[in-house]
């Protein structure tokens, strides 16, 4: 049996060794996770992001894009990986708390990871195709219940929250659709952009933004108590009988493994913060469509993150989903 004074020495020694690692981190390129493809919301937010962070951490900071099972494949790349600071998520809800609730091959759970910071929110818009017939929220419900056959629309994947939302649009609607999940947000607005699927529901981000400039996609009505200053013109959904309580938003935000020590932690949140500090970095979010949210210390986030969980799980039972 080892003596108290041999632990106590032991104990001692990890302390100082965590502590000198804690002092010298970064000390190495910091990989910043992606789960969804080039192009979407996330990946022009979290390469913002990491240009920002990267001044103040002092090393180079690398988006890599890991994709698959609605987000959760890049959930559980930075879940997994040694939880020493090295390996961040530029995440959102739709991988962190929707996909384990929608897909039964999602491993990830929202307690895997922690937040190290909140980047800001985004709207969130009904959207067609350019050639459907209808220029308004009234005239899409008037449309799905009378069309031969049920419409079909893309989201990011099972048990997303934009599969969560064009299902309720639908529920509110009396009407059914037809469910095509993608593996991000760029692939499914180029299908729309096309005309192979017939609606959405998108956050209203730089691509999807350009999209309906261009008459490339119509928009019926934002998910918003009132109209956004980007698209003045849109109307809230909540305008719409039936819709009165339709209002959703999107955050994003920076996570880190549950097991992440404090000290990295800390320097994860310093870091995203002094970036959202950065005027050009604020410009390139704020351009995207992302309202960037006021700071919150490391136990408001937690807080934040929790209540979402919940209220992710039951906006899932309001439609009675089940895990596919």
């Amino acid at each position: 049996m080892k003596s108290p004074f041999k632990i106590l020495l032991a104990t001692g020694l990890l302390a100082l060794a965590s502590l000198a690692l804690a002092q010298s981190f970064p000390s190495k390129p910091v990989t910043m996770v992606v789960a969804f493809p080039p192009g979407g919301g996330s990946d022009v937010l979290g390469r913002a992001m990491a240009k920002g962070m990267q001044d103040t951490l002092g090393q180079p900071v690398i988006v890599e894009n890991v994709v698959g099972v609605g987000g959760s494949l890049g959930v559980l790349k930075a879940a997994n990986a040694t939880p020493d600071g090295y390996t961040i998520l530029a995440g959102s809800p739709l991988e962190l708390i929707y996909t384990p609730l929608g897909i039964a091959a999602a491993k990830n759970k929202p307690e895997d990871m922690r937040m190290a910071a909140l980047v800001g929110h985004t709207n969130i818009a009904i959207v067609v195709r350019k050639d459907l017939p209808v220029n308004t929220l009234d005239e899409f419900v008037a449309f799905v219940k009378k069309a031969d056959k049920p419409l079909s629309f893309g989201s990011t994947g099972i048990g997303s929250l934009y599969h969560l939302m064009a299902e309720k649009a639908l529920q509110n609607a009396g009407a059914k659709g037809l469910h095509a999940p993608y593996n991000g947000l760029a692939p499914y607005l180029k299908d729309l952009m096309g005309g192979v699927i017939d609606f959405a529901v998108v956050p209203l981000v730089g691509p999807v933004l350009g999209a309906i400039d261009g008459g490339q996609i119509k928009a019926l009505a934002v998910a918003s108590k009132d109209s956004v200053a980007r698209l003045p013109k849109l109307p809230p959904a909540r305008a719409t009988k039936g819709f009165e309580d339709y209002q959703f938003s999107i955050w994003i935000g920076i996570q880190a493994s549950a097991k992440m020590p404090e000290a990295q932690l800390t320097a994860i949140h310093k870091a995203a913060y002094a970036a959202l500090g950065n005027p050009e970095v604020r410009k390139i979010i704020e351009t995207s469509g992302t309202v960037i949210a006021e700071p919150m210390g490391l136990p408001q986030l937690d807080s934040f993150y929790k209540k979402e969980a919940v209220s992710g799980a039951a906006m899932a039972k309001s439609i009675n989903l089940q895990a596919q």
